[in-house]
């Protein structure tokens, strides 16, 4: 009798040992796919959707090799696509979040986690929120769709955390490459200077190299600076800004009230014309601040393109071509004349 009750004992210490085992194996699988954050190959990538709680959505798509568009309409910023594929394709658990403080990382991710859907031609491979950094900024809170438990995520190797790469501003998202002209394309190049006048021109484009250039009246200039003219045309090839600000207060108010430095009409052999205007801006940034004239920031513009509805900064010394003036388009005692702000 006393061995039948520890060969019983044996069993059901057997029995309770299997069912540790079963439960450890199952709780592992889970733990495994909750913590897979990575994507193993982003050249299958075609699609990122991103949102927030606020209301802020981009749409990010793969138009080609190497080439993704924002929301269906402009070209994404080569450096930030790269940063955040490489975050998807590298991004690993550094730790789990320690257990008194998981509530309260649901609850702020849930609340303001940047929502990210990733997708392969039409599949959602995977959903991730993306929240904040870690007190010593070296890890990132985030947690899968549909997962219990939330993990900080870190990139090895590098510092810093990786919500920065995950960002929602459609602004932002934008490559910052206002216009791509063909410089054969160019019929001419109209500068006006409200408060100079003297510096207006318009200048043609007769064939390579070969250019006719006018003063504000339309009176015909001889002595041209082919080397400036060459550069004035070459450089609306490519016109390349710092940053917009289309929702911005300033915007209205600036194109509105400012005083306008200058203008530029470029004006192409279709009919087709490119309108900039280029405002003082302050190193402040307040309205002002800009109409008053006070604290210039002397290596910035406003900038406003009227055919995009396009608005904000522009540093001079990017595109100084933009600012050339009828003396720096001709010819000084066979010397070229340089541009004076």
């Amino acid at each position: 009798m006393r061995k039948n009750i520890i060969y019983l004992a044996i069993l059901l210490l057997l029995l309770l040992l299997s069912w540790w085992v079963y439960q450890q194996r199952t709780s592992s699988t889970l733990d495994l796919e909750d913590t897979t954050f990575s994507i193993p190959d982003t050249s299958v990538v075609d699609r990122i959707f991103m949102a927030d709680k606020t209301g802020g959505r981009v749409l990010l798509e793969k138009a080609g090799p190497g080439q993704w568009k924002v929301n269906g309409q402009y070209t994404a910023r080569p450096d930030a696509m790269s940063a955040l594929l490489d975050a998807l394709l590298r991004m690993q658990v550094k730790s789990p979040v320690p257990r008194p403080a998981v509530d309260n990382i649901r609850k702020q991710l849930a609340s303001i986690g940047r929502k990210v859907e990733i997708y392969s031609r039409g599949k959602k491979l995977s959903v991730l929120y993306i929240g904040y950094s870690t007190i010593d900024s070296r890890g990132t809170y985030a947690i899968r769709e549909g997962a219990e438990l939330p993990y900080i995520l870190h990139v090895p190797g590098t510092e810093g955390y990786l919500t920065p790469r995950f960002f929602i501003n459609e602004e932002e998202w934008r490559e910052r490459i206002l216009l791509r002209i063909h410089p054969d394309s160019i019929r001419s190049i109209e500068a006006r200077f409200p408060d100079t006048p003297g510096y207006s021109y318009r200048a043609e484009l007769l064939g390579p190299r070969r250019f006719a250039l006018y003063d504000g009246s339309g009176k015909p200039i001889s002595a041209l600076s082919n080397e400036n003219l060459t550069a004035l045309f070459g450089g609306a090839r490519q016109i390349p800004v710092e940053g917009y600000d289309n929702h911005g207060v300033m915007k209205d108010s600036i194109v509105e009230m400012a005083p306008m430095r200058h203008s530029l009409n470029i004006t192409l052999r279709n009919g087709q014309s490119h309108q900039l205007s280029f405002y003082p801006k302050s190193q402040l940034n307040q309205l002002d601040v800009v109409l008053l004239g006070v604290m210039p920031d002397l290596d910035r513009d406003y900038f406003y393109y009227k055919e995009g509805n396009d608005f904000g900064f522009i540093q001079k010394r990017s595109v100084p071509w933009m600012y050339f003036t009828l003396r720096d388009l001709i010819q000084a005692n066979g010397r070229s004349a340089h541009s004076r702000d």
